[in-house]
C-alpha cells in the first residue's frame, strides 16, 4: 500500500482521514505545519508515494508547499485539496506539476477512495 505525507491545518480532518487511510493499509505521516512537513519530505523524498496538502493554511498555501516538494522531487505525486472552485486555478496548479486538484468539502470516505485510486494506479504504472 501507499506511503502518504499529509499536510492540513485542520487537525480533526487530518486525524479522520489518516485513520481511514490507515485502515485501508496506507502508511500516513500527518503534519499541521508546512515547514515541518517539507522538512520530513526533504529528509526522505523517495519515502512517500503521495503528498496530499490542503490549499488554504496559515503561513503557506498548499500550492507553495507543493512547488517546494516538486523542487525536491519533480516526479512526486502531489494532490491539493481546495475549496476554491476556479477552474483556472486548478489548471495552473496542474501546470505547476500537481497531479490532481480535489474540490472540498468531501466526505472522508470519498477522499480516501480518491487517494487509494491514485495510489493503486501508481502501483500498476511501475
Amino acid at each position: 500500500m501507499g506511503r502518504v505525507l499529509y499536510l492540513d491545518d485542520d487537525e480533526s480532518l487530518a486525524t479522520l482521514l489518516c485513520q481511514r487511510l490507515e485502515r485501508l493499509g496506507h502508511s500516513m505521516q500527518a503534519h499541521s505545519d508546512a515547514a515541518r512537513a517539507l522538512k520530513a519530505f526533504e529528509q526522505d523524498p523517495n519515502g512517500f508515494d503521495l503528498v496530499l496538502t490542503d490549499m488554504s493554511m496559515p503561513g503557506a498555501s498548499g500550492l507553495e508547499f507543493a512547488q517546494e516538494v516538486l523542487k525536491v522531487r519533480p516526479t512526486a505525486c502531489v494532490i491539493i485539496a481546495t475549496g476554491c472552485q476556479d477552474p483556472n486555478w486548478a489548471q495552473f496548479a496542474r501546470s505547476s506539476g500537481v497531479h490532481r486538484v480535489v474540490e472540498k468539502p468531501l466526505q472522508v470516505a470519498v477522499f480516501a477512495e480518491i487517494i487509494s485510486g491514485v495510489l493503486s494506479r501508481q502501483t500498476t504504472d511501475r
